[in-house]
């Protein structure tokens, strides 16, 4: 049993991942595998609602099996995001394509993947990256300059190239489909096919009418009846006295910081808001989507070791229908890496040192959302839950 892969964060699921997903199942005509970021997510925020309320929805609306991207990639940058789902994909052993949604599928995304391993890349890369430039920026002006490609300057396209890049060693193969709803960054919504940022905005501001346009009726009824959202001051808050306990050495070791960062994290302290710290340690050479990351790294409290992983340790069943079922019978033969369906008692006992810094930021990162929501669901409720079943009928 073949299956197709799709990486995304549902954050929420809404038209436009509807339509992705038709479009896959549609061209491949197999089932969906979706590797899905889980209470923390790649734009540096807690995830929006709880990684099984998320995964339960995606396969109501047609995915067959949804693994959770552990926290130690989805805290990073693009690269290690995508090199990470990449990976728990090839583990599965079930899947043989990588479906991609991108704003300019007629870009050559293999030829610009094998350039950014050539010499000459890497050279230009560097002398873009001393003169201040952060590393995405780089990478796109030295695509520009060698490849004579622009566009890359929009988030799926550059995460598409970073899926391509990953895929370079593996045999699955990339399949791009043009994405057909807003801009990634619009923040109203405009019609049928918004982006999740317009519809959190939506939803924050209780714009039903708009919200009901754009989300399948199964995800408006849960914004209706489930808990979304979180507690931004909280979220301050929190951060805020983490701040003030650790001293400039004690954030380089417990984050993924360079260049002496941790001195200018160390003076958020003195901010009066999370957007206000974040402005405040934003620079040209520090995005702002980098200093998020951090601060939530902080957050969970762990050595910046936990997040220099390479590889993932298991593969982490949140949601399945009964195609989904049959996979994780496959993959009980032909995975690579250890399932977990539910947790035991001591999860992490005789593993290795990979796998309990995985889970111990995973179960970290979801009692941190757990607090930011109100208590929605039970501290520690990664021990208590297992994955959504959604039996055909």
């Amino acid at each position: 049993m073949e299956a197709t892969g799709i990486v995304a964060e549902y954050n929420p699921f809404h038209n436009g991942h509807l339509y992705h997903l038709r479009e896959t199942k549609k061209l491949t005509g197999q089932p969906l595998i979706i590797i899905m970021s889980g209470s923390l997510v790649q734009r540096g925020e807690p995830a929006f609602g709880n990684k099984w309320l998320r995964a339960r929805l995606a396969v109501e609306q047609g995915a067959a099996l949804v693994l959770e991207l552990p926290a130690a990639f989805t805290l990073r940058s693009a690269e290690f995001f995508a090199l990470g789902a990449v990976k728990l994909l090839q583990a599965t052993g079930c899947v043989n394509s990588l479906s991609c949604g991108v704003e300019h599928p007629e870009t050559d995304f293999l030829a610009l993947a094998q350039l950014c391993y050539s010499k000459e890349f890497c050279q230009q890369l560097q002398l873009l990256l001393k003169q201040g430039l952060p590393y995405a920026a780089a990478q796109e002006q030295a695509l520009k300059i060698l490849g004579g490609q622009d566009g890359l300057h929009s988030p799926n396209d550059i995460l598409a190239l970073e899926y391509t890049k990953a895929l370079l060693d593996t045999s699955l193969k990339p399949l791009y489909l043009q994405r057909e709803q807003s801009d990634y960054n619009d923040t109203t919504i405009k019609g049928t096919l918004a982006s999740a940022t317009a519809i959190r905005q939506a939803y924050i501001q209780g714009k039903e009418q708009e919200l009901h346009q754009a989300l399948p009726p199964q995800v408006y009824t849960s914004l209706q009846q489930d808990k979304w959202g979180y507690d931004s001051q909280l979220l301050w808050q929190l951060l805020r006295y983490q701040l003030t306990l650790l001293t400039p050495q004690a954030i380089a070791a417990s984050c993924q910081c360079s260049e002496g960062l941790e001195n200018l994290l160390k003076q958020a302290e003195g901010c009066n808001s999370f957007a206000e710290a974040l402005n405040f340690c934003t620079r040209k050479r520090y995005p702002r989507s980098r200093i998020r990351r951090l601060f939530l790294q902080l957050l969970l409290h762990k050595q910046a070791n936990s997040f220099a992983q390479i590889q993932p340790a298991y593969l982490r069943v949140l949601a399945f229908n009964d195609e989904g079922r049959q996979l994780l019978k496959e993959m009980k033969h032909r995975a690579t890496l250890p399932l977990i369906t539910k947790l035991g008692k001591n999860p992490t006992n005789g593993k290795s040192l990979s796998f309990q810094q995985q889970l111990e930021l995973d179960l970290a990162a979801s009692d941190l959302l757990n607090l930011l929501q109100g208590a929605a669901l039970r501290p520690h409720s990664d021990y208590l839950l297992a994955p959504y079943y959604q039996k055909n009928k």
